[in-house]
């Protein structure tokens, strides 16, 4: 388990980092909103499984796209 706790501003940042380099690596993920939530979706879901974020963090957090 994760000693620290995530905040969404930080995660946020993270995967906009992380979006950005998907899509230069893949430029028609461009303007894909649909992949885009499932992708921040699956990000959170992650982190939560690691210990990063907590269980109410996970199912509280509004998808920002």
């Amino acid at each position: 388990m994760a000693k620290w706790k995530a905040t969404k501003a930080a995660v946020l940042a993270q995967f906009r980092y992380n979006w950005n380099v998907a899509v230069a690596h893949n430029p028609s993920l461009r303007g894909d909103v649909v992949a885009k939530r499932e992708d921040w979706n699956n990000f959170v879901d992650m982190l939560n499984k690691d210990g990063y974020v907590s269980d109410y963090q996970a199912y509280n957090w509004t998808n920002p796209f």
